[in-house]
């Protein structure tokens, strides 16, 4: 699939303080792609570099095979950190000045404004717009220009759950429509249930990158149980493709090796003549995932 955005060795650097430090990442068209990472991890510093707010100290980066920066801006649409509104302007009014500045047309506004579900409210004060509706008027602002890409900073920052639940919704219609989606979030619960793609950022430095529905497929944890769970124990203490296991009450989670799964587990358990009463994968989440490789990068 092409590379809407390639970022190549990027590093940014504040005196003594690193930012990013030696950053590449390819993004594909059509994706959503996180980057996560904890406050300071260099989040909105990275989305600065690509949107050209701040240059980078070192590297480069390429969008739509190095287009020229005017073609660039006109095919991305943008909300970095937080949005500033006219409050006594209403919604639409506050668009068209948006659209005013990107010297383009009003046509796509009430589009738009019905992508977001804002079009009911769209000749009501901003001022009196809920947090989540005003989050929305901002994706909106980003989409007025019809981009191919949308680049959203921290999009669900400070809502309520129902707000959550709106901005979720909002990506994932944007991304049926084709557009590629790359967002900056530290809601790990909301990259999972969004995004296709995530990046784990940590001081600056990428430290993991994957598709996010194979989160779990790098290491298997299982739970089993057997009504003899002395010699459940004892067998699974013999088995060679385990990590490890730990015995909980009355049931024993076994880490296994990578690419070995509970087949493998239950074929040996059934040859050491083990009745197993039990036998359930443990889906590893996108958070103990993060807090996983976080560990790992930090030993």
């Amino acid at each position: 699939m092409e590379h809407v955005l390639s970022i190549n060795n990027i590093s940014k650097n504040y005196g003594n303080i690193t930012a990013v430090r030696n950053l590449s990442l390819n993004i594909s068209e059509g994706s959503v792609f996180g980057i996560l990472g904890p406050n300071g991890s260099g989040k909105t510093t990275t989305l600065g570099i690509i949107l050209d707010v701040i240059n980078p100290t070192d590297g480069t980066f390429t969008w739509f095979r190095n287009l020229s920066k005017k073609e660039n801006r006109q095919k991305i649409g943008s909300t970095l950190e937080t949005p500033t509104f006219y409050p006594y302007l209403t919604g639409i009014q506050n668009l068209k000045i948006i659209a005013d500045i990107k010297s383009i047309k009003y046509d796509n506004i009430n589009k738009v404004l019905k992508d977001v579900g804002l079009y009911e409210r769209k000749d009501y004060k901003f001022k009196t717009y809920s947090l989540g509706m005003k989050q929305r008027l901002a994706v909106a602002s980003a989409l007025v220009c019809d981009p191919k890409v949308m680049v959203l900073d921290e999009p669900t920052n400070g809502l309520d759950p129902q707000g959550i639940a709106e901005i979720r919704e909002v990506i994932k219609n944007i991304s049926k429509k084709g557009k590629t989606v790359i967002l900056a979030s530290h809601l790990l619960d909301e990259v999972q249930k969004v995004c296709t793609h995530f990046a784990v950022l940590n001081y600056g430095k990428l430290i993991y990158t994957g598709k996010v529905d194979e989160v779990s497929k790098e290491q298997q944890v299982v739970e089993v149980s057997s009504e003899d769970i002395v010699n459940l124990e004892k067998a699974i203490n013999k088995f060679s493709f385990k990590k490890g296991y730990d015995l909980e009450q009355d049931k024993i989670i076994v880490k296994l090796e990578n690419n070995k799964s509970v087949l493998d587990l239950n074929r040996y358990l059934v040859k050491s003549g083990i009745i197993v009463t039990h036998l359930v994968i443990q889906k590893k989440s996108l958070e103990q995932q993060f807090l996983d490789i976080l560990n790992e990068s930090e030993e």
